[in-house]
């Protein structure tokens, strides 16, 4: 580690992160029990505001919106996925390469507003949409907002504040919406979605900057952050693949079926993605910064990515399942009847919720282990088969892409976890012994489900005449039942939930306040 300056010594403080090291577990589980408790309430707010969107917008205004922001969060999310991680993995970050860092990123993102703005028309044209170069020009602003939280979510970051960042990331996710809401209710149409896209980033900002004292200085000429910029621009790079990866369907079926089947298609790709992005994002900050910290210790690094799988497919698992057996009704109680095709699509998706979720940890590997040249290696090849697949079910209409998308997880799984925990030797052997209890109960329990649910004729006929709402309670609480008495059936206990309490109950204690 560099050594400090005493200049700035009170400003490096805020990049010690020595005393968090002595207690790595502690942090770890109130930062994870954090970000569970937002990403569970974020969930319930993002659920309520996509239902009362839906209902006062159409599914060409979701669409018109939905054909931008494909491209404009790629450029919005230029440092935040790259120059964080750079910034908690580094051993020899201090204040003056920081502020380096805060300037280079800003600078960055201006010349990112300026191209995205300029590209309006072009978009436009693509999509044979002329009101898309309105959109695009207003949704161009939110790529310079997101620039200005980079550097402080990552001094919080690194200093493994997760409850800071979790309440950074509600607050402005409850905001924005409520500001979309009231803009729709006055007859903005696609209007209260851009707004909602551009107050997002902006309201994160301001938060960030309240929520973390430090802040940036004019640095000296000879400060270098070559080594900073490299890992950034190396994640970013993977970020990119990957963002192209995960919309490669919307830019497919926009392109071919227009902005209706892309609004349905959007809406259920929405919510079929939010428990793997609440799960996933929220928890990859805590992933990648305690597995830094244990990166030279073999024997902990793999007995904790081991209980993190565990915890993760004791719920990802069932919650896949669940959604796919209920996905019609659920589309129909949450967005309303005229979203039928929405339900069809979101019932296909389901079966990949979990295994996405899995999927998904490969990149705290990589990143932990200082390996996103790995990372980016692996993206590229997931991109083109992507790609690939959802053009051979764009034959098949958006079904068919959304069939393609939850079989191409399915296949890719093991590979993706076996060859991120290569550098750190963990097999497939060893992921395959922790998941497949977990994926067994999950998938037999809604075979047996479906099974007691069709073949059985009194209860077909109790469960046909229920509303879609209550339909999806009995569903919630009988599968819950068959799938926790396989749980302990097949762990001869219940093991798997009392690790979940022992693992929750960091966050009593958690104290709030900035750094």
């Amino acid at each position: 580690m560099n050594m400090p300056d005493p200049k700035y010594e009170k400003q490096d403080a805020f990049f010690d992160v020595r005393h968090i090291e002595t207690g790595i577990k502690k942090h770890a589980v109130r930062g994870a029990s954090a970000t569970i408790s937002a990403s569970v309430v974020n969930y319930g707010l993002q659920t309520i505001g996509t239902i009362v969107l839906a209902r006062l917008l159409s599914p060409e205004d979701f669409g018109l919106v939905a054909m931008v922001t494909t491209f404009s969060l790629m450029a919005q999310n230029f440092g935040t996925n790259g120059f964080i991680e750079a910034v908690v993995q580094s051993d020899g970050i201090n204040h003056q390469k920081m502020s380096k860092l805060f300037w280079t990123n800003l600078l960055i993102m201006l010349a990112l507003t300026a191209v995205f703005a300029a590209l309006a028309p072009l978009i436009a044209w693509f999509f044979h949409e002329p009101l898309l170069k309105g959109i695009t020009l207003a949704l161009a602003i939110s790529i310079f907002f997101g620039g200005l939280a980079t550097c402080h979510v990552a001094v919080l970051t690194r200093n493994m504040k997760f409850h800071l960042t979790s309440a950074q990331g509600l607050i402005s996710g409850v905001l924005s919406t409520m500001l979309a809401i009231i803009a729709a209710m006055r007859g903005m149409g696609y209007w209260a979605l851009v707004l909602r896209r551009v107050s997002l980033p902006f309201l994160g900002a301001i938060l960030a900057w309240a929520f973390c004292r430090w802040r940036p200085g004019i640095p000296e000429k000879k400060t270098r952050i070559a080594p900073i910029i490299r890992f950034g621009v190396q994640t970013y790079g993977n970020f990119v693949v990957d963002y192209f990866r995960k919309n490669a369907d919307k830019i497919i079926i926009g392109k071919l079926f227009g902005k209706s089947p892309l609004g349905h298609y959007d809406r259920a790709n929405h919510l079929a993605a939010v428990m793997p992005n609440q799960l996933s994002a929220s928890l990859g900050g805590v992933g990648v910064a305690t597995f830094s910290r244990l990166k030279n210790d073999p024997r902990k690094y793999i007995d904790s990515y081991g209980k993190a799988l565990s915890l993760l497919a004791f719920v990802a698992f069932p919650g896949s399942v669940w959604f796919t057996l209920i996905g019609r009704d659920m589309i129909t109680v949450l967005l309303g009847p005229q979203w039928s095709e929405a339900g069809k699509i979101f019932t296909a998706l389901g079966p990949a919720i979990g295994i996405v979720i899995i999927y998904e940890t490969n990149i705290w590997l990589h990143l932990s282990l200082g390996r996103p040249d790995r990372l980016l290696k692996w993206g590229t090849f997931v991109l083109i088969a992507a790609v690939s697949s959802f053009l051979l079910g764009s034959r098949f209409g958006p079904i068919g892409v959304a069939v393609a998308y939850s079989s191409l997880f399915y296949v890719l799984l093991f590979p993706a976890l076996i060859y991120a925990g290569k550098p750190m030797k963990i097999g497939g052997g060893y992921i395959l012994a922790i998941l497949w209890k977990y994926w067994f109960a999950a998938f037999m329990g809604g075979l047996m489900y479906w099974l007691f649910q069709n073949r059985v004729s009194f209860n077909s006929s109790f469960y046909n005449h229920l509303a879609p709402l209550a339909r999806i309670l009995y569903c919630f609480f009988l599968y819950s039942l068959i799938y926790l008495g396989l749980i302990f059936a097949l762990f001869k206990g219940f093991k798997p939930i009392l690790l979940i309490f022992s693992t929750l109950k960091g966050v009593f204690g958690n104290k709030a306040g900035k750094i």
